[in-house]
């Protein structure tokens, strides 16, 4: 079996044991170290473990023994992670991997440090530096000689151009575009769609306007609601391929 500790738990955990399971991985440990956190629109640690096609197991951070074998990745990122991540090495001398979906590319020539995740669709051009624990998130672009910061993330759909620097905690949110050689602060926040063409300051906001709404779509133009279509659709099977 090829096993594979997570230590965190956060939304993000999805696209961790999706890329897991593309990598191979059927047995899975999840370290807890804080106690979990569900809104009313996400899903509980125990319905994602549910839908597993692989074998996974739970514990507390202050059960765990570290193991000679399998792989370490984080499975959270959440702003304080790298206290996590200071408490492993010191106490249990874990060593993170990075982990990279098997549909990204990653250019030979790009250099990775601990830590770091690579989703699917994503690109990460030559001569890119993804530092400690960076998240590089599904079919995001890092554009050549880009160097994104330790903790840094990068959403979904985001487009970081050439020779851009991302300090340290800071996010591109999804979708928002980065034009090159722009240099983005540490703990900066990006808001989705946003257009960067100058330089952020550490820890400020920038978002572009926000979408607002123009016309309510007329009785004509109205296609049947999903509760409408009830009885008449087929249901989403997991695994499913064909």
């Amino acid at each position: 079996m090829k096993r594979l500790t997570v230590f965190g738990v956060s939304n993000m955990l999805g696209d961790i044991f999706d890329c897991a399971l593309a990598c191979g991985y059927d047995d899975f440990v999840v370290v807890t170290n804080v106690d979990e956190v569900v809104r009313p629109r996400t899903r509980s640690l125990r319905d994602r473990l549910a839908d597993l096609p692989v074998r996974a197991t739970v514990l507390p951070l202050a059960e765990y023994v570290a193991a000679a074998d399998g792989d370490c990745v984080l499975g959270t990122t959440a702003p304080a992670r790298h206290r996590l991540v200071d408490t492993l090495r010191s106490r249990f001398q874990v060593r993170l991997r990075p982990l990279v979906h098997p549909a990204a590319y990653v250019s030979p020539l790009a250099a990775l440090a601990d830590g770091v995740f690579v989703g699917a669709g994503s690109v990460v051009g030559p001569y890119a530096e993804l530092h400690e624990c960076a998240f590089v998130n599904r079919a995001a672009s890092i554009g050549h000689d880009t160097v994104v910061g330790p903790y840094a993330r990068v959403q979904p759909g985001a487009s970081v151009g050439g020779h851009v620097r991302i300090g340290a905690f800071a996010t591109v949110g999804i979708g928002a575009c980065v034009i090159e050689e722009i240099h983005i602060g540490d703990a900066a926040l990006i808001a989705a769609g946003a257009v960067v063409a100058g330089d952020v300051e550490a820890r400020q906001l920038v978002a572009s306007p926000r979408a607002v709404v123009r016309r309510t779509v007329a009785e004509a133009e109205l296609l049947p609601t999903w509760q409408s279509l009830a009885g008449r659709l087929s249901t989403p099977v997991r695994g499913r391929r064909t």
